[in-house]
């Protein structure tokens, strides 16, 4: 009897180391799992992160027409942008500041708001028009924005894109004045988009 109860208890025994062996196993494996689908993750972000070449041809046309303007600082920037929305940046700027010659303030200092672009943030400067942190920064956020209109919203003229000027409707707008930011934007746009 007393024979019975050993070798039972030695079963256990095993059975637990067994058990101890396997948990363990299966909880590296499990680590080995996290950490490799966390370098995968790691990996897809570095791609996204990886900087756009800049397009010199457009960039030296930026730099032609900016040249001597505020927004000179930003053709770098702009020039790394899909080519119709690196145009639309260039002609609305052109429009609503004059390439950074008419801008928000904040405290007497530039925004880099060339576009009378209005978003919430903690800086806001002049007439309620966004404040940004650095020309990057303004280049990066308005991008954004328009990349969204043009290729999400199908907004891909400046007929369209007088959303820009008008919001949702130009209804109640000046007709002549839509029509001169069309054409004014327009003009520039053209000389940019192959």
């Amino acid at each position: 009897m007393k024979h019975f109860k050993f070798k039972k208890l030695l079963s256990e025994a095993r059975l637990k180391t067994f058990l101890a062996i396997l948990l363990i196993i299966l909880l590296d494996s499990l680590m080995l799992f996290v950490y490799s689908f966390n370098r995968d993750i790691q990996k897809e972000n570095k791609v996204i992160v990886v900087k756009a070449e800049v397009n010199k041809d457009l960039e030296n046309k930026i730099n032609e027409m900016v040249a001597g303007y505020p927004m000179e600082n930003m053709a770098r920037y702009i020039a790394r942008k899909d080519e119709k929305v690196a145009a639309f940046m260039v002609s609305i700027a052109k429009k609503e500041s004059d390439w950074g010659k008419r801008v928000p303030v904040l405290n007497g200092q530039d925004c880099y708001n060339y576009w009378g672009y209005r978003e919430k943030r903690e800086r806001m400067g002049t007439d309620g028009h966004t404040c940004f942190n650095n020309p990057r920064d303004a280049v990066n956020t308005v991008a954004g924005r328009i990349d969204k209109l043009v290729y999400e919203n199908k907004l891909d003229t400046p007929r369209k894109m007088v959303v820009w000027k008008c919001g949702s409707s130009c209804a109640g707008q000046n007709p002549k004045s839509v029509n001169k930011w069309i054409s004014d934007v327009d003009w520039y746009f053209r000389k940019l988009v192959n």
